[in-house]
């Protein structure tokens, strides 16, 4: 028996057909696209002082050194404002955890409060890489007297482990002896952290409070409850 020749205009259709389908189960498992993921619900925000373009935390090292006398860059925003949320806030005797409590107050929405001392407890420094040589000076005890020695840290190019900047062109470092400062630069010196952001990966700002003239005491800052407070603006020339 003869078979019959297909119909050229039956193909066409067939090929539509299947790459219809194709398509529509591509559409399926797509990756969603930005406006898609936007609506599935917003991100978690950013712990404080921390920025996605910065690395340097992927390491096991905790310092828990204090930068005494201290405030996190911008130093000329030293006060808080309280924001929008109520809370009771448990002072402390010193910047510790462990210490006592002085006091337990509140604020008011919108509250301007007074940081009367801070510190800044460095818990995980940044891993950056020096761009020159890198020398501390310590205080040590020679023949019975306290001197300065400068010692070597790090050569060009070496890893660091930058904890504190102090805005006044010093560094806090890590070192096998513990904690020491060192002339800086940020953008000079070191890859990895930006003048911008001279911040550790993790690091926990204690400011001192009063409310009234009696309760005094320590508390840490916490970005989800206030925030920093600019400094006000020059006065214009008269």
């Amino acid at each position: 028996m003869m078979l019959g020749r297909p119909n050229s205009l039956a193909l066409p259709s067939l090929l539509c057909a299947l790459l219809g389908c194709v398509w529509s189960c591509a559409k399926e498992g797509a990756t969603p696209s930005p406006e898609t993921a936007a609506a599935a619900g917003p991100a978690a925000p950013l712990p404080a002082y921390a920025s996605p373009a910065m690395g340097g935390c992927d390491h096991d090292l905790e310092t828990n050194s204090t930068a005494k006398r201290a405030w996190p860059y911008p130093p000329e925003a030293r006060d808080i404002r309280w924001g929008q949320k109520y809370r009771k806030n448990k002072l402390k005797l010193s910047p510790n955890p462990a210490t006592f409590y002085t006091a337990t107050v509140t604020w008011k929405k919108g509250e301007l409060v007074p940081v009367l001392g801070s510190e800044v407890l460095i818990k995980k420094p940044r891993r950056v890489v020096a761009k020159n040589d890198v020398y501390v000076t310590r205080k040590v005890i020679d023949q019975g007297l306290e001197v300065k020695r400068r010692e070597k840290v790090a050569s060009a190019g070496e890893e660091v482990d930058f904890m504190f900047y102090n805005s006044r062109g010093f560094c806090m470092v890590h070192t096998k002896a513990g904690a020491a400062w060192t002339p800086c630069e940020l953008d000079e010196t070191f890859v990895g952290v930006t003048a911008e952001e001279p911040f550790a990966c993790e690091q926990v700002w204690w400011v001192k409070v009063s409310k009234g003239k009696v309760d005094t005491g320590w508390m840490p800052f916490d970005s989800e409850f206030m925030s920093r407070e600019p400094p006000p603006p020059a006065a214009e020339a008269r």
